[in-house]
């Protein structure tokens, strides 16, 4: 049998936390009926007392929302996938919160909408002490959210709910943890050997060339762009106003590689020169790799000395074909 009004207010009375906005009343307060009547009284109190109830049958509990009337509210942001590293301040907000008030963890298990948050309601002389556990934490509060926009969405099963007591120690917070959330931490993935501190990319190739040489360097540059090549050449990169060598200087900076075309035009080109002498010099000191390629008959010791000592491609007698493939073959080989 159904309880009636007057049992319904007994059993509000018995579990109203003052001027808290939430409610939790056990399923085993009320009756050991099967679950599915739960529902029921959920309808009823809702009916009844004019308060919006929801039967959790995770918790087996009828939790009643009846309105914000405390002086303090927060809402704090919880990184799904860090969630561990919130749960010192979790605990110290809710070492705070007096039994008047209420301490809640929402957390949206839903793929690619995973999500949390901490909201807390308290009295007035509460809310300093948790503000600046806040700002010992860091903590990001979220203004747009409050009890009840996510009671709302609990209730539209978009998130779990985990009432946290004024009593409970760090350890039961973080058994409450373990249980709201279903997907892997990013603490757990690295214990179980997943690496999120590498980042694969393609490998950026700095191209130096003389504007002479243009239309040759361009059919080149196209086939490796076209191999997959991340470049960083002059004719795209350097936007017009911006002193030259310092933009060269950054295209090194963020480069991987690099590739050197030289010809009969750098070497009468004194600022080409400086421009190789400066590129050199960087590349030497980023410890960075580079590929020299020869485009005619020039003796590239007459435009850099000593330069002749590193291995380069003579693109006078071979072909372009072999060239586009001997430096992607240089750049894989690169670590």
């Amino acid at each position: 049998m159904l309880l009636n009004t007057s049992q319904l207010k007994e059993l509000y009375n018995r579990y109203d936390k003052k001027n808290s906005s939430l409610i939790s009343i056990p399923f085993s307060a009320i009756s050991d009926e099967p679950l599915k009547f739960y529902k029921w009284y959920a309808a009823l109190f809702q009916i009844e007392l004019n308060v919006k109830a929801f039967a959790d049958v995770d918790s087996k509990q009828i939790i009643i929302y009846k309105g914000t009337k405390m002086k303090y509210y927060a809402t704090i942001l919880i990184p799904y996938e860090n969630r561990e590293a919130y749960i010192d301040a979790v605990n110290e907000i809710n070492q705070v919160v007096s039994s008047n008030g209420c301490t809640v963890l929402f957390v949206c298990n839903i793929p690619y909408n995973l999500v949390s948050y901490l909201s807390i309601e308290a009295e007035q002389n509460e809310g300093q002490l948790i503000e600046n556990i806040i700002k010992k934490y860091d903590l990001r509060k979220e203004p747009s959210l409050g009890l009840h926009e996510l009671f709302m969405e609990f209730c539209n099963r978009k998130f779990n709910m985990a009432n946290i007591p004024p009593s409970c120690s760090k350890e039961d917070i973080t058994q409450m943890f373990s249980d709201a959330y279903f997907f892997c931490s990013k603490s757990d993935l690295t214990k179980k050997g997943y690496n999120f501190n590498t980042h694969i990319r393609r490998k950026k190739v700095f191209i130096s060339y003389c504007h002479a040489n243009k239309e040759l360097v361009y059919e080149i540059t196209e086939a490796l762009e076209y191999s997959g090549i991340d470049l960083w050449i002059d004719k795209k990169d350097i936007s017009v106003g911006s002193h030259l060598l310092e933009s060269i200087l950054a295209g090194i900076e963020e480069s991987d590689f690099a590739i050197l075309f030289l010809s009969h035009a750098t070497l009468s080109s004194n600022y080409g020169q400086l421009e190789l002498k400066t590129i050199m010099s960087a590349l030497t000191n980023k410890k960075k790799g580079w590929y020299i390629v020869k485009i005619d008959d020039v003796d590239v010791n007459n435009i850099m000395p000593s330069l002749g000592d590193y291995k380069y491609y003579d693109l006078s007698n071979g072909n372009k074909t072999e060239l586009i493939k001997d430096i992607i073959n240089a750049i894989n080989a690169q670590n």
